[in-house]
């Protein structure tokens, strides 16, 4: 047996442990270099089409774990579209069910988002929604007072830059608990807060708690419907019993 696990999340490090426990050997993969301290073979870099399916023949992989974030949309379809016939588990966090609020929006792309943003005359906003979410939400904050929550490195910074959205209006760091988002969003006052539906881990339900307490809608991006190729599961245990 031999596994590649696409991680760079909670989730990964999670599978990372439970291979690293069961003894079996296994490539960890990441898009952009982390600092990864597990048994397995650490591996970096995107991967296309044609180089994962010459990766999974040349290491002779039996099994492919995607642990990846639930928004790794291309990563998604690039493994549910090899034709190497393996298992393909998808080793996905727990979402709550979804909050009905009259202040609480689910949308289901950033077009969408930004048509919502526009009829309801949002004049401000918090993002909360990742680096990468900056150029798609343009077309906004180009117009309108706008804050992106970006993780405190040097490649955040280079992308926010790139896309030319003002240093200033940056806020660095991981989601918070209630009582922090809320304390920001005080701060801020802004019209509205935007966000994927990134589950548990990502905190989603704070972040909806903090806005419906200070009464600010709260815009969320839904999260991406999966190959059906794949064969999800949450637990330890599914996942031992799917390597069995």
């Amino acid at each position: 047996m031999r596994i590649l696990v696409f991680g760079g999340t909670t989730e990964g490090k999670q599978v990372a442990k439970i291979l690293d426990e069961l003894e079996y050997p296994y490539y960890y993969s990441t898009k952009t270099k982390i600092e990864y301290k597990g048994k397995g073979i650490y591996v970096y870099g995107a991967m296309t089409m044609s180089f994962l399916e010459n990766f999974c023949i040349q290491k002779k992989i039996t099994h492919i774990i995607n642990a990846s974030h639930p928004f790794a949309v291309e990563l998604h379809k690039t493994v549910s579209d090899i034709s190497i016939v393996i298992p393909l588990i998808r080793f996905q966090r727990k979402f709550s069910p979804r909050v009905i609020d009259p202040k609480v929006f689910y949308v289901d792309s950033f077009e969408e988002a930004i048509q919502h943003f526009n009829k309801n005359k949002y004049s401000s906003l918090v993002a909360l929604s990742g680096v990468q979410t900056i150029v798609k939400l343009k077309s906004y904050w180009k117009n309108h007072p706008t804050w992106f929550r970006i993780l405190d490195r040097d490649s955040s910074r280079a992308i926010a830059t790139e896309a030319g959205f003002p240093i200033a209006n940056l806020l660095f760091g991981y989601p918070q608990s209630k009582e922090e988002e809320i304390s920001l969003f005080t701060k801020l006052s802004p019209d509205a807060v935007f966000t994927k539906e990134s589950g548990s881990n990502g905190r989603l339900e704070e972040k909806i708690e903090a806005a419906l307490f200070l009464e600010i809608p709260i815009v969320i991006l839904k999260r991406p419907k999966i190959s059906n190729r794949y064969i999800c599961i949450q637990t330890k245990e599914e996942l031992i019993k799917e390597l069995q």
